[in-house]
């Protein structure tokens, strides 16, 4: 893999998509932005049953972060959450692509319900207020989580019912000439995709995980997003999503 990260203390460039991207693990909402596009796989905060936090991931809560591996590392520790320790890493994979990989633990018991870290892809201004947003869940729990008071306006918030595993996310217009945007997750890591406004979609978010998180509890996540020739990108987004679903999860050391 020849892109590889330049640090300059919170901030790590690397080049992708032809651009040069910038992620600053202690923004408010840490993820990859170009001088034009983005944010690209953000942290938007942490979620639960009656509350949600957007600014719970920045540099308030940041206690570390290094290259290791290749891959930047951040550990967030968020005020309020059960002594909750979020880990996210991102790093360039192959096909133009850079993966984004979340590990969730807390200490506390009996605290936490329902968890979701909330993941942000956006490549428009941000939507404005009443704007849409259509609700695509992994199940018949998760459809629930819209409604635990986590979510506000929900006069403007649509729930589909819970059906196929969610596949990838393509969006066709990004601002660059000639590309689409693809962003997928594995579909038992996301509880919840929330697109914003209507087709074709330029803003989504995932809620990660939605589980209850007890003490000696770990959980995992995967995305990835890549950029595509626009005149292939169905086609090859499937090829990567298959490719996607049967890798390994990743050594740990």
């Amino acid at each position: 893999m020849s892109r590889t990260w330049t640090a300059a203390g919170a901030n790590y460039e690397i080049p992708w998509g032809e651009q040069t991207w910038t992620l600053r693990v202690d923004d408010i909402n840490p993820g990859l932005r170009s001088a034009r596009l983005g944010p690209l796989l953000s942290l938007e905060g942490v979620a639960g049953t009656g509350r949600c936090s957007r600014d719970a991931l920045n540099g308030a809560s940041l206690v570390a972060h290094e290259v290791r591996f290749g891959r930047v590392e951040a550990t967030y520790q968020p005020q309020g959450w059960g002594e909750m320790t979020v880990r996210a890493a991102w790093f360039p994979v192959e096909h133009d692509g850079i993966g984004l990989e979340i590990e969730l633990s807390a200490r506390s018991v009996e605290e936490l319900q329902r968890v979701e870290i909330m993941i942000l892809s956006s490549l428009s201004s941000p939507p404005e207020a009443g704007s849409l947003r259509s609700v695509e869940p992994r199940d018949r729990e998760s459809a629930v989580l819209s409604y635990d008071g986590r979510e506000t306006d929900l006069s403007h918030l649509v729930t589909g019912p819970p059906g196929d595993a969610l596949g990838p996310w393509l969006a066709s217009r990004t601002g660059r000439e000639g590309w689409s945007y693809v962003e997928m997750v594995r579909p038992e890591d996301a509880a919840r995709r929330i697109h914003e406004g209507r087709l074709p979609f330029m803003t989504t978010r995932y809620g990660l995980f939605g589980y209850d998180l007890e003490r000696g509890v770990v959980l995992r996540g995967r995305l990835r997003g890549y950029w595509m020739p626009k005149g292939s990108a169905f086609s090859l987004a499937e090829e990567t999503f298959q490719a996607f679903l049967v890798e390994p999860p990743p050594l740990r050391t």
